[in-house]
């Protein structure tokens, strides 16, 4: 079952548009990343399923509700909702206070003191019951503001930006606490993140946003493997993206740029982006038989060492990424300038 419907909402304030007839669903029990660059939409598309904000038009549901029947249905979901905000702001008083708000403002009187003492022991925060909140460090204050939210076992998380303010070691901690939730519990999450890799380590999701519209939506390794446009392979940091035509009269098909020709399978003719994976182009000095349809050969323009393995920019007329071990750099002597082969199956290409 789907716990939040998004059904041709837009956003507008004024004349400027934020949101642009977003469709999305999302599982129950599931984690999803809302992923795209600032100014995409991604803080006002999570305040919008917050109930924070009502759609300029389109509809909200949870569980199954239209959420903006009336006020009292609004208030009944949100409270079953918790959000941690990017800049979480801490109450004038203690931390056990502080996490004993939400409980009180529901009249929720249910063994309030050993709940509080659990949470705060779950978010490493045990001992902190009566510490000024407003002394507290930057990670200290986002995971009582996480503390904030959990306490009340909210179906649905809803976190925006959660570690985009803490440092790497207050960062750790706070991932490590959301992925504990999402294996641990049947809550729900939903965060935003312009960190790619963060989105990858803790969603089971990734909806990639730009200007307003959903690009993309589907597993990390989707996103990753088989991005849908040339901004989603741009963002996500895709290697190897070209554009020619693409020619042929069966699935087999044959695309030329200004400089080469590559084989692949595909239904899309005419003109196209496509993308080769560095890990899945081989390289040889001399040219060699292969069962790889794809053999171009080009030089050796630049050498990086990213430390775990050297990257090749090699150049064919079009600039290929390669990437191979340092081992391999050494047995094949190569330098800036060697000429080498390329060689990539026609499965390693992925049109677009």
């Amino acid at each position: 079952m789907h716990i939040i419907e998004l059904e041709k909402i837009h956003k507008n304030y004024d004349d400027l548009q934020v949101l642009k007839d977003v469709n999305m669903k999302i599982k129950k029990g599931t984690s999803t990343a809302l992923v795209g660059p600032t100014g995409s939409g991604k803080t006002v598309l999570l305040r919008l399923i917050n109930l924070l904000e009502k759609p300029s038009s389109g509809t909200v549901y949870f569980e199954g509700i239209d959420a903006n029947t009336s006020s009292n249905v609004r208030l009944k979901i949100r409270r079953q909702m918790g959000m941690v905000f990017q800049k979480p702001l801490a109450f004038k008083s203690s931390v056990y206070d502080n996490v004993a708000f939400g409980l009180k403002i529901r009249g929720d009187k249910r063994d309030i003191k050993n709940r509080i003492k659990e949470t705060l022991e779950t978010i490493g925060l045990k001992g902190y019951e009566n510490r000024n909140a407003l002394k507290l460090s930057g990670g200290e204050t986002q995971r009582l503001a996480l503390a904030r939210a959990m306490i009340t076992d909210p179906k649905l998380l809803l976190l925006d930006e959660p570690t985009a303010n803490l440092d790497p070691i207050s960062t750790k901690k706070m991932e490590e606490l959301i992925l504990k939730i999402n294996n641990e519990s049947e809550t729900t999450l939903i965060l935003t993140t312009h960190n790619l890799s963060q989105g990858q380590k803790l969603s089971d999701r990734m909806v990639i946003l730009n200007d307003g519209h959903i690009l993309q939506s589907g597993t990390p390794d989707e996103i990753f493997r088989k991005p849908k446009n040339k901004f989603v392979a741009d963002f996500v940091g895709i290697e190897n993206v070209m554009n020619g035509d693409a020619v042929g009269e069966n699935d087999l098909v044959s695309i030329k740029t200004d400089s080469i020709q590559v084989f692949t399978v595909t239904e899309k003719r005419g003109n196209v982006n496509f993308s080769i994976r560095p890990d899945e182009i081989t390289i040889s000095k001399l040219k060699i038989k292969t069962s790889a349809r794809n053999v171009i050969q080009g030089k050796v323009q630049e050498i990086i060492d990213t430390g775990s393995l050297i990257k090749l920019i090699i150049n064919a007329g079009e600039l290929f990424t390669v990437f191979i071990t340092r081992d391999s750099l050494i047995d094949l002597e190569i330098n800036i300038g060697t000429p080498v082969w390329m060689y990539f199956k026609v499965s390693a290409v992925h049109v677009f």
